[in-house]
């Protein structure tokens, strides 16, 4: 991964030394290369982690007459298609990095270039001659982006840490981000934990010029598809999509792994990855023997069945959990309550010593419906026919069950199905997902003036209402708009620590199945 950030300036300098600290706070994401620009009126940077064209392409780069200047963290997947178009309408071109393509493709269309764009990316863009800088972000949200409009000025990053190094970039609790954390476990877009800063939306972009700032969506609206015919045409339409990414993705000048788990998603990725490729794939697992929801078994078969070469990690007490523990909160910048993030850090630092990009199999369940809370949904449309009272004597009964430290055990899933059984679907299907119901948050947070009946308080709820659509498809859309761009792009960010490992994690494929599944009718 890579790192961006700016501060405009037209009003009141930029104090002395804060893009150098910004640069510093940033260079995990890209320590092969740190760059900067500055004119009278903004001053932008950028952190490189190199994976395609090693020797050039170091950020930031500029248009020939110098007027546009771009930094950019991503990968553009169709960037060879891309550069073939661009040459044929006379854009030259001095590198074969994917960063080029961008800004050659924003001399030649303008801000309707990023509709073009398939890959993840965040991206920012300076026009000299108009004093106008433009924000773009991935359709998906993979890459983080965050902005602060503060006294006509402007800065971003794609950190917070960057945008609390100005000095004038107050830091006060966003009470409205904080609540839907206690639901969800992470901050949805555009919602961040600190009043004031923002994060700019998948498929957005962002104008803005001489303090005056416009947000609008790049995304064209989708044209009607058709259905597959059957089952069996859904299949053969999924391996094409499947065998394509691949294909796309395991493009690199550095070394690629695959991370392992033993399970349907990243079995499936490696499986593909293996048609497309004829070297001999590395990949990567975590294991915990000795526990109930170890995997080592289906991981010792898969990578045995494809040939791999194999690494693992066995996570038990005897790893420093404390000094993990506050290092994630360090490079996640805003909190998530996902258990998964501590087996991830340790598979990183495994990883890197090797490779410097890795795809997963993350995003399956979203797209696919691969979570229990979607049985749960189905089977409590049933439990609601029974008596509430009865529920309640129940779960009251149910509260003296023994804890256990396994991983999702009988009794924490007979409490939590119980608990929202008393609740309307749409918040029963949100508490599920998350920890705290609207009753427990006050006493969660002690906070007296935090209200669960204001309106921030229903937001999910009423999203999954506003959408229209029919039992599991709210669901599923809710899933693939939020927990992919607010929660598992996390981990994207805080995986690889000082390592800085890129998860390119078959990003293509979810917008692609995205389409699918909605073309499908699910």
């Amino acid at each position: 991964m890579c790192g961006i950030l700016g501060y405009s300036h037209v009003a009141k300098c930029l104090p002395a030394g804060v893009l150098t600290s910004a640069l510093e706070a940033l260079v995990h994401r890209g320590p092969d290369h740190q760059g900067s620009f500055c004119s009278e009126q903004i001053s932008m940077g950028a952190t490189r982690l190199r994976i395609l064209d090693l020797e050039g392409g170091d950020q930031p780069l500029f248009s020939p007459d110098r007027d546009v200047v771009i930094v950019f963290n991503g990968e553009i997947f169709n960037y060879h298609e891309l550069r073939v178009q661009l040459e044929a309408e006379g854009l030259s071109f001095e590198t074969r990095c994917d960063t080029e393509v961008v800004l050659n493709a924003f001399l030649r269309w303008g801000s309707s270039c990023f509709s073009r764009l398939r890959g993840m990316f965040a991206i920012a863009i300076w026009v000299q001659s108009e004093s106008r800088l433009i924000l773009a972000r991935d359709r998906m949200g993979i890459k983080p982006l965050y902005y602060c409009l503060r006294d006509g000025e402007i800065c971003f990053g794609s950190e917070l840490k960057c945008i609390f190094l100005h000095p004038a970039v107050r830091r006060n609790i966003c009470l409205s981000g904080l609540n839907c954390f206690l639901s969800l476990n992470y901050v949805p877009g555009p919602l961040t934990l600190v009043e004031g800063i923002t994060k700019l939306m998948p498929g957005h972009l962002l104008e803005w010029r001489s303090g005056r700032c416009r947000v609008r969506s790049y995304v064209p609206a989708p044209a009607a598809a058709k259905a597959p015919r059957s089952i069996n045409a859904a299949c053969d339409e999924l391996d094409r999509l499947l065998t394509q990414s691949l294909k796309e993705q395991l493009v690199s000048d550095v070394p690629v792994g695959i991370w392992l788990s033993g399970g349907l998603d990243s079995s499936a990725i490696l499986h593909y990855a293996t048609n497309v490729n004829q070297r001999q794939l590395q990949t990567y697992s975590i294991t915990f023997r000795g526990r109930s929801f170890d995997e080592s078994r289906y991981i010792k078969e898969v990578s045995s069945q494809f040939g791999t070469q194999h690494s693992e990690f066995d996570l038990s007490a005897s790893a420093d959990l404390v000094d993990a523990i506050e290092r994630i909160a360090y490079y996640s910048d805003e909190p998530g309550a996902d258990a998964g993030a501590l087996p991830l850090w340790f598979l990183a630092q495994m990883t890197s010593r090797d490779v410097t990009v890795v795809l997963t199999g993350e995003g399956a369940d979203e797209l696919f419906g691969g979570y229990l809370t979607y049985k749960a949904d189905r089977y409590c449309a049933m439990a609601r026919k029974i008596p509430a009272q009865l529920r309640k004597t129940a779960l009251a009964f149910a509260m003296h069950l023994p804890v256990s430290d396994e991983k999702i055990s009988f009794e924490y899933k007979v409490k939590r199905f119980l608990q929202g059984s008393l609740l309307s679907p749409e918040l029963a299907h949100v508490f599920w997902n998350g920890t705290f119901s609207e009753a427990e948050k006050p006493t969660a947070i002690l906070v007296r003036r935090f209200r669960p009946t204001s309106r921030s308080a229903r937001w999910n709820g009423q999203w999954l209402r506003s959408t229209a659509l029919p039992g599991i498809r709210s669901a599923l859309l809710l899933a693939r708009r939020h927990p992919l761009q607010g929660g598992s792009h996390q981990h994207g960010s805080f995986a690889g620590g000082p390592a800085s490992l890129p998860r390119s994690a078959n990003r293509r494929l979810r917008r692609q199945l995205a389409g699918a599944l909605q073309a499908a009718g699910i």
